[in-house]
């Protein structure tokens, strides 16, 4: 049975380390700041779900170490720090360096690809997130809050969004954008992390893009929702379903099931369901040797794509609104 290592308390021992085990892993899990004890453990493969300032030292002192690196989103605070990454990674071309965009590996996002022809070419996508979560003004200061560790909802979610546009559609080339701190203090202390996000997106061949991010609503936790429009009809992903509609008819489910209880579902998404799928692949990977079951994975260079889109929102925001080239 292989070894995983998961590092962190809040995803990794919530979500990760009950559903690797269930996907047939041996787990072990450790606080973040006791990273260290695993890189001479008899670990295969370690996630990392630390605040994005501690990707980069982490992922590399792992990679040197010969072990597997599943690497949370984002990929790093800033671009330079993600090339780092892909140039590490690079070094090591026996081991698995992945982001964990554990939704590329859904049935309903696969359907997804597969079936974008059908559209006949993408006018435009539509990208809600609306959240009550960070909404209560006296929920504590953490490193959330911090945007010099890489806390914020554009990187959090924002992330994943950007990822899916590129896994689906294709690549973005140039963002607007309009970040917002709503809630500036918290437990006496100041917050620097946005925790609003309106973004335009450009991709290649015409396609334009908006997102709609919040962690701060005052209603009821939504559903996030993804609309693809193209020429002759739309899809819509909704936590792990997948639906279509030609144009002007109704939408049906095509692909999915309904959400199902695991840690990590949300409102905000199927996270459990991709985990336990994205576990499997691994598994397959790791003990089978079959490393086409991780075709749909986000590697390193996925996240430094992604990591563009991120930092070119951010300067367009401190730009006035200005569009930034990828």
């Amino acid at each position: 049975m292989k070894k995983v290592g998961t590092i962190g308390s809040g995803w990794a021992a919530r979500v990760q380390t009950p559903l690797f085990t269930e996907a047939g892993f041996e787990v072990v899990n450790v606080k973040g700041h006791d990273w260290r004890t695993l890189l001479d453990s008899d670990i295969d493969l370690v996630t990392i779900t630390t605040p994005p300032s501690e990707h980069l030292e982490m992922s590399t002192e792992f990679l040197a170490r010969g072990k597997h690196v599943l690497c949370e989103k984002p990929t790093a605070l800033n671009v330079h720090e993600a090339q780092e990454l892909v140039a590490v990674s690079e070094k090591y071309p026996d081991l698995m360096a992945l982001i964990d965009h554990e939704l590329r590996f859904l049935p309903a996002w696969r359907a997804a690809r597969e079936r974008m022809h059908e559209l006949g070419g993408v006018r435009f996508i539509e990208v809600r997130y609306s959240s009550p979560a960070r909404g209560d003004r006296s929920r504590e200061w953490n490193w959330w809050s911090d945007a010099d560790r890489g806390g914020g909802i554009l990187g959090a979610v924002g992330s994943h969004f950007a990822d899916a546009m590129r896994y689906l559609v294709g690549e973005i080339e140039e963002v607007q954008a309009m970040l917002v701190t709503m809630i500036d203090e918290r437990s006496g202390k100041r917050v620097t992390a946005d925790d609003f996000a309106a973004v335009n997106l450009r991709l290649a061949g015409g396609t334009c893009a908006v997102m709609t991010l919040n962690a701060v609503a005052s209603g009821p936790d939504e559903q996030a929702v993804i609309t693809i429009h193209g020429e002759s009809g739309a899809m819509r992903l909704l936590g792990a379903e997948l639906f279509m509609a030609k144009r002007g008819e109704a939408y049906a489910r095509v692909a999915g099931e309904e959400m199902p209880k695991l840690p990590g579902n949300s409102m905000g998404g199927a996270f459990g369901s991709g985990t336990i799928e994205l576990a499997r692949a691994l598994k397959r990977a790791l003990e089978d040797g079959d490393r086409s079951a991780l075709a749909p994975a986000a590697t390193f260079r996925d996240g430094l794509a992604q990591q563009r889109v991120l930092d070119a929102a951010r300067r367009s925001s401190s730009n006035g609104g200005r569009w930034e080239k990828i």
